[in-house]
C-alpha cells in the first residue's frame, strides 16, 4: 500500500481554515443557544438541536478533509480520500499519465476518455507513477510541454 498526501493550494487551505472557524464558531454560539432553551422545552430547542449537528457534521467534515486528504494505491486500486469521502478507481482503466511541465501538473488518463488530475506534491509524482506502473505496465508516462497534443 502506497499513499500520497493531497497538495492542496494556498486558496483552498484559506477556505479550510475559515469554514473550520465559522463552523466551530456556530457550533459553539448554537450550543450556548440550546442550553438557554433547554429549560422552556420550545420549538427552538429542536431548531438549535438541528443546527448544533449541522455545524459539528460540518466541523468534523472539515477537520478530516486538513487531516486525511490522499490517494492511496492498493489492490489494483486508486482511492482517493477526500477526508471520509472515498472514491476508487482501477488501475487498469489507467491509459496514460501525463507530467506537463509548464504547469507541472500530472493527469491520469482513463479508457472511457475521461480524464483527472493528480493532486499531489511534484517531489512524489515519480513514485506515484512508479506505484501505479507497477501494477500496470501497460500505462504509457509522458512528459510534455503544456499547449502540445495531449494523448487520444
Amino acid at each position: 500500500m502506497k499513499s500520497f498526501r493531497f497538495r492542496y493550494a494556498r486558496s483552498v487551505w484559506v477556505l479550510l481554515v475559515i469554514v473550520a472557524i465559522l463552523s466551530i464558531a456556530g457550533l459553539a454560539w448554537n450550543v450556548f443557544n440550546l442550553i438557554e432553551f433547554l429549560p422552556t422545552g420550545s420549538f427552538k430547542v429542536g431548531t438549535y438541536s438541528l443546527i448544533v449537528l449541522l455545524n459539528l457534521a460540518l466541523t468534523i467534515l472539515v477537520i478530516s478533509l486538513m487531516l486525511y486528504g490522499r490517494y492511496v494505491i492498493k489492490n489494483g486500486k486508486l482511492y482517493s480520500y477526500f477526508g471520509f469521502i472515498c472514491s476508487k478507481i482501477n488501475v487498469d482503466d489507467i491509459i496514460c499519465i501525463t507530467h506537463f511541465k509548464k504547469s507541472d501538473k500530472l493527469v491520469a488518463y482513463f479508457k472511457e476518455g475521461t480524464y483527472t488530475v493528480i493532486v499531489i506534491s511534484p517531489q512524489e509524482y515519480d513514485d506515484f507513477v512508479k506505484s501505479i506502473r507497477e501494477i500496470n505496465r501497460s500505462i504509457l508516462f509522458n512528459a510534455k510541454i503544456d499547449g502540445e497534443d495531449t494523448p487520444n
